[in-house]
């Protein structure tokens, strides 16, 4: 496969991710000059490697694969530059919460 820039695959990803229809806007605010700039854009010109492989690393957690294995596709060596991309929702940590609880054995008396 041919190598391809970082801005290359960024342009890429945007284009894939219009192309999905991933365009409602998005409002952010940037700091320059001292100064705070609002900015609304489509997400689809957000998106960049850097957010598809975290939303790729914390989708594969919550689906279940094992760490160690999302740790080898990514090609993360450490833990403390792996977990800087996991970002799990509380709605999945409730979840998870729940499950876990339901899985104790309560003794009977």
């Amino acid at each position: 496969m041919p190598k391809l820039s970082a801005q290359k695959i960024n342009d890429h990803i945007k284009d894939c991710c219009f192309d999905a229809g991933i365009t409602s806007l998005v409002t952010y605010v940037d700091y320059s000059d001292g100064k705070a700039k609002e900015h609304t854009e489509p997400k689809c010109k957000l998106i960049t490697n850097h957010t598809a492989r975290k939303t790729f690393i914390t989708n594969s957690i919550m689906l279940g694969m094992n760490t160690k294995t999302i740790k080898d596709i990514t090609g993360h060596k450490k833990d403390s530059v792996f977990n800087k991309y996991v970002k799990i929702s509380e709605d999945f940590k409730k979840l998870e919460m729940e499950r876990t609880r339901d899985n104790i054995p309560v003794k009977k008396k």
